[in-house]
């Protein structure tokens, strides 16, 4: 069983668990305990079968908790089955039962129900959209109340899921997340924790290059994935591991490992197993075995609409076959991975490729009508036609690194300028400070106005979580529509637009120091943001990229000033 498929009957595990201690109504418990005993035996479709009769019961006695659970328990069947427009019907339908359950009357087993519906949606929003970015929403919605619900298991599955995201985005910053459920796995001494941790952990090292930190924790998963009946996916990354160290022997036999037991990996661990075998023997020069699993993974990904690996295994094969000399062939599977691409470029809003992929495009087939119609005047014309292509190929590739290296060096400029930007402020208020004061107010306008930006500078009080006007306006011992009003005259801003700022400010202020590596969720909540979601969504408005993009730069800039100095 694959990574997904075994976070999914783990969740299940974790949902019995709560049947247990509130029980169904007699003619619904033993339906509840089969169902997950059908989950857990592999048998999907009679596990359907249950939970459509938890549904029923559900409706026939009128509870929205049982209805959640048994919505939740249909959407997990469906997904297993690899419905997925089946299980985003129903997840969405527990969703709305969630929202219609007041907060304070809400029972366990919703909160069992919300972590199950919160990962499939986004296994679904990775596997069906390839959105990313919304498939971490859900998985960190989920983790979210997993960790104040205490549930250390379900954090775990969410938080891992969360990771697999990150790293199908190319994006090593999931490690610290990674890092927080090896750590709980640590502290509470639970080994499926610990599972979890390490092998997201090494994930994420390998992501980022660095193999021999990779291999440690890869090593400590290996030693327990026997017992979570997640060997292949294991194998596959340790095997990568080796191939980084140059052991070529030794990643091979991992490899055979991982295709010896294939047939019980989930859909989504085999194509990635074929996708990452076909690059290993690609960069060995066996092209004609690595074309052999290359397709195998392509027929898989059709055969279950599974898209995650599409774009990756089509410009692979387009590699093998340009290196067999069969350049027509190449041509074609290069249009099938420009094709795929084009969907994560544009979930990813890199829109500046797009329109330069989009003009490549236009111009080839412009340039292939002509072509269609001049009369062969050599007999190496069709070669030459390939070698065009190749060429242009090159050159949008070129030009694509070209973007990113500026976009790159515009993230920079931007990151320096805030960064002297909060150093002469800085410099600017001591000044003010040791100076002058405050000159008098005729204006009561002026009046409240100064006392208002005393409470945000020095008190900081905008850093309390859900502050109102009432709350800042009891504090003034001011009326909170004159409040309003005076905001409104001074700045031009809103109350809430006006407290955003301060809090954004600071979050600029802070992370413009490389030495400060305060977690973002915990900077978040330390400004007063109820949600992180909003927190990098205001911030990336104001600075023009995410908190995690800005301090990245920051520390690349502190790296190059200190080896100036």
């Amino acid at each position: 069983m694959g990574k997904f498929a075994k976070i999914l009957t783990t969740c299940i595990i974790a949902l019995y668990c709560t049947c247990s201690v509130y029980p169904w109504p007699c003619s619904a418990q033993g339906n509840t305990s089969e169902y997950l005993g059908y989950m857990y035996s592999g048998r999907f479709g009679k596990a359907l079968e249950y939970a459509k009769c938890l549904k029923e019961k559900a409706l026939e006695t009128g509870s929205l908790s049982d209805e959640m659970l048994a919505d939740s328990y249909i959407g997990q069947a469906q997904i297993a089955m690899d419905n997925y427009d089946s299980a985003y019907f129903y997840f969405n339908k527990g969703l709305e039962i969630w929202s219609r359950i007041d907060s304070s009357n809400r029972r366990p087993e919703n909160y069992k129900a919300m972590y199950a519906i919160c990962n499939g949606m986004g296994i679904y929003s990775i596997t069906i959209d390839m959105n990313y970015e919304k498939a971490i929403e859900y998985f960190m919605t989920g983790s979210q109340l997993a960790e104040k619900q205490k549930d250390y298991i379900n954090y775990a599955i969410l938080g891992s899921n969360m990771v697999i995201a990150y790293a199908l985005r190319k994006d090593s910053s999931g490690l610290k997340y990674a890092l927080e459920i090896y750590g709980y796995g640590k502290e509470f001494n639970d080994s499926y924790i610990i599972y979890t941790g390490s092998s997201t952990c090494a994930m994420m090292y390998s992501l980022k290059g660095e193999t021999a930190q990779a291999k440690k924790y890869a090593q400590e998963a290996m030693s327990l994935a026997d017992k979570y009946s997640d060997e292949m996916g294991i194998y596959r990354l340790y095997a990568e591991i080796m191939a980084a160290e140059g052991k070529t022997k030794e990643a091979q036999r991992y490899y055979e490992m991982a295709l010896n037991d294939i047939g019980r990996a989930s859909a989504t661990t085999a194509i990635a197993i074929y996708l990452s075998y076909g690059n290993f023997l690609l960069n060995t020069e066996k092209n004609n075995e690595a074309l052999e699993m290359l397709d195998k993974g392509i027929d898989l990904a059709e055969s279950k609409h599974n898209r995650i690996y599409t774009y990756q295994l089509h410009n692979a094969k387009s590699e093998a076959y340009a290196r067999l000399g069969k350049y027509k062939d190449a041509l074609e599977e290069y249009k099938l991975f420009h094709t795929t691409s084009i969907d994560i470029f544009n979930i990813e809003r890199e829109r500046d490729v797009n329109e330069l992929t989009r003009k490549y495009e236009n111009e080839r087939h412009e340039r292939q009508i002509q072509q269609h119609n001049l009369e062969m005047v050599k007999k190496d014309r069709e070669m030459q036609s390939i070698l065009t292509a190749f060429a242009l190929v090159l050159i949008c590739l070129l030009a694509i690194w070209l973007m990113y290296r500026h976009k790159n060096h515009m993230y920079l400029q931007i990151a320096r300028q805030y960064k002297e930007t909060v150093e002469k402020l800085k410099a600017t208020a001591l000044n003010s400070s040791e100076g002058s004061k405050t000159e008098s107010r005729n204006d009561k306008y002026d009046d409240i106005f100064e006392r208002l930006e005393s409470l945000m500078k020095n008190e900081k009080i905008y850093r309390e979580l859900n502050l109102t006007r009432e709350r800042v306006s009891e504090l003034m011992n001011s009326n909170r529509t004159y409040l309003s009003q005076v905001i409104k005259e001074k700045t031009g801003q809103s109350f809430i637009t006006y407290i955003n700022d301060f809090r954004i400010n600071e979050a600029i202020e802070i992370l413009s120091d490389p030495k400060n590596d305060m977690p973002l969720k915990a900077l978040s909540s330390h400004l007063g943001f109820s949600s992180i979601t909003t927190f990098y969504k205001l911030f990336k408005d104001k600075v023009g990229m995410t908190p995690a993009k800005y301090r990245e730069k920051i520390i690349v800039l502190s790296k190059a000033d200190n080896c100036q100095n």
